[in-house]
């Protein structure tokens, strides 16, 4: 049987794509909302500390699973498998809302000159390098209107390095705990500017959940009760609530179709019983991370695209990113 033609197709219900299907449905367009992984919760697998996203001795608590592997150049041209479970992979969950599940849920914005690396740092030699054909200022009312709508919580009078914002965040910032206010006054005794770090959680109760209750195993973790703001709890539920956005879960998309003139027509996939379809749309989005939505691009060749969809520089999956970690440490 024919699927249905929507006006919009979105691969990966993660953090990007919870919001545009939220944007598309809600202006009325018909959505079809693809996401690899289920609907996860506290309760799928509470607090495992060997299972969770952090710690993965276990497994990937919120996926993906070992049906999932990715190559890695171990040294040149010596590739091997790995499985998701493994630090080199990169993971992000797998799950409706994505890393928002058990994301640590700092909510920074960028610098105005982030926008502007070329320009600021110059060309850096081998790199690819180069100012963002937007600005900070473009972004701001975006920015504003994304914190509001998520929910965080935070207080940047403080910073005197913030870019400029026309409103605050909709919760005030959570206090620090006894450390934190050692570290605190420590910091500004040697002429710093400690500053609370504006969370995707609850402070005080918001959207229609209540507050974030101090849980010890919060980064790696779903929330126990429901204050990690995420885009599962918060844009995925209005964009259903609409009526005109479908959510289908199980579904790995493995094409993006391209027509002979090198527009998108539809996605081909397979759904959880690992059954083929074809789904055509006016418009198909993107938002399956930094490495899956390339690795899908470079499968969705055509006539105009021998090798992959928008890689006719040979650019695409050449800047992979995985998540970077900074940290310091005292005695």
């Amino acid at each position: 049987m024919a699927l249905k033609h929507v006006n919009a197709i979105v691969v990966g219900a993660g953090a990007g794509g919870g919001v545009v299907a939220k944007e598309l449905s809600e202006g009325g367009l018909s959505v079809v909302l693809f996401e690899r992984g289920q609907w996860v919760s506290f309760e799928t697998h509470g607090q495992d500390e060997l299972l969770n996203q952090r710690t993965t001795v276990l497994g990937n608590a919120y996926g993906p699973d070992n049906r999932n592997p990715r190559v890695h150049e171990s040294s040149p041209g010596v590739w091997t498998k790995v499985n998701p479970n493994e630090w080199v992979y990169g993971n992000n969950a797998a799950c409706v809302g994505s890393g928002t599940v058990s994301y640590g849920a700092m909510a920074w914005r960028f610098h105005e000159n982030d926008f502007r690396m070329r320009s600021t740092y110059g060309a850096v030699e081998g790199s690819t390098l180069d100012d963002w054909p937007i600005t900070y200022d473009d972004l701001e009312p975006f920015y504003e209107k994304a914190e509001w709508e998520v929910g965080v919580a935070g207080d940047m009078s403080a910073n005197p390095f913030t870019a400029p914002r026309r409103r605050g965040y909709p919760m005030p910032p959570f206090p620090h705990c006894r450390e934190g206010r050692m570290l605190e006054a420590a910091a500004k005794r040697l002429g710093f500017h400690p500053f609370p770090i504006p969370m995707l959680r609850n402070s005080v109760p918001y959207g229609g959940r209540g507050a974030c209750v101090h849980n010890r195993l919060c980064c790696g973790y779903a929330c126990p009760n429901n204050a990690k703001n995420g885009t599962q709890n918060t844009v995925i539920p209005r964009a259903l609530a609409t009526g005109l956005c479908e959510l289908r879960t199980g579904c790995i998309v493995s094409e993006v179709v391209i027509d002979e003139h090198g527009v998108a027509r539809g996605v081909k996939y397979f759904d959880g019983e690992d059954r083929a379809h074809y789904q055509t749309a006016d418009l198909v989005v993107l938002s399956g991370g930094a490495i899956e939505s390339a690795r899908l691009l470079l499968n969705s060749k055509s006539k105009l695209f021998p090798n992959g969809a928008g890689n006719r520089h040979d650019w695409v999956g050449r800047n992979l990113q995985d998540h970077a970690y900074s940290g310091c440490w005292g005695l």
